[in-house]
């Protein structure tokens, strides 16, 4: 245990300062593990067979049908949030943890995709693994910053979605 102050009244000074010296070099000369990322959650392909109607009927397709519970919720790469309701399963296999998984009001206003259309897709890539997703964190990855709460502001704007926004941007700047 190191020596601090409040405990150099029991010893000599001298002794208190090679002592903390050797302890300082002990500390310095450990080798630590290194810190390793979170693993991401394995990703589970789901085939088309495996979608039942039950499910797509659980398919929120606006916010008010949410139910949230962090326990048995499923997390949305794009909002965060745990809820019970169906989400996307994407195909690719290169897609990671939780990365594919979309609820229905975050696919079709960022994205202008319907989930229940998603899950009887062979062939279905989630956004991220397309390269198009417009969430903080794969902006912010790209070196962009967070769009935030853009859905009313596009449909103001006359646009369904907040990706074909993003696109048209995008292209009057080039």
């Amino acid at each position: 245990r190191r020596m601090t102050r409040s405990m150099a009244a029991d010893f000599p000074a001298t002794q208190i300062s090679s002592e903390l010296e050797v302890s300082l070099e002990d500390e310095l000369m450990k080798r630590r593990e290194p810190v390793r990322p979170r693993q991401a959650k394995p990703h589970i392909m789901r085939r088309v067979e495996e979608v039942t109607e039950d499910e797509l009927e659980l398919v929120a397709t606006n916010m008010t049908e949410k139910i949230y519970n962090r326990v048995t919720g499923t997390t949305c790469h794009q909002c965060r949030q745990k809820t019970v309701d169906t989400k996307t399963s994407c195909r690719s296999e290169n897609c990671r943890g939780v990365q594919g998984q979309f609820c229905g009001p975050c696919l079709r206003n960022r994205y202008g995709e319907d989930v229940r259309t998603a899950l009887l897709d062979p062939s279905w890539q989630c956004p991220p693994c397309r390269g198009i997703c417009n969430c903080s964190y794969c902006r912010q990855r790209h070196g962009c910053c967070a769009t935030g709460i853009l859905f009313p502001l596009v449909q103001h704007r006359g646009f369904s979605d907040v990706h074909s926004y993003l696109c048209r941007l995008e292209f009057n700047f080039q």
